[in-house]
């Protein structure tokens, strides 16, 4: 009988202890779906799109390539202040003119090409010529 009393002790004792240990969680209130902070407006831009870089390859055979870089910007600021920040870059080459409505202008601008390559000749010869290359040294001599 002693060992049915002790024994029912115990169980009541570890009973009441998982009744301590589970308290009952913090009362929660739904307060329904969230609704998102708003994004701050943007600061004024000013875009802006110019030819960032612009290449020539010419060979003595007569065949050119041009490509070119065009680059928009957003600015903003001004002064001392003036920030600009790159949207978009995109790679262009008049040799790639499938489209025919660019024919006529890839025409035009390889005429002003010509053109501007007559004027950095002119530079050349008033600036001097450029220099010969020295010859190559067979190596370890």
């Amino acid at each position: 009988m002693r060992s049915k009393t002790i024994f029912a002790a115990l169980l009541a004792g570890f009973l009441a202890g998982i009744a301590l240990a589970k308290q009952p969680g913090p009362v929660i209130q739904n307060l329904g779906p969230v609704s998102p902070t708003p994004m701050p407006s943007p600061r004024h831009e000013e875009h802006i799109r110019l030819i960032s870089s612009f290449t020539l390859n010419n060979k003595p055979t007569g065949e050119t390539i041009v490509s070119f870089e065009a680059t928009d910007f957003g600015v903003s600021g001004k002064g001392e202040d003036t920030r600009y920040r790159t949207i978009a870059t995109e790679q262009y080459s008049l040799v790639d003119t499938k489209k025919p409505e660019l024919r006529e202008l890839r025409d035009q601008i390889t005429k002003q090409v010509r053109d501007l390559e007559s004027e950095l000749l002119k530079f050349v010869d008033v600036a001097g010529p450029p220099r010969a290359r020295e010859p190559m040294s067979p190596a370890g001599g």
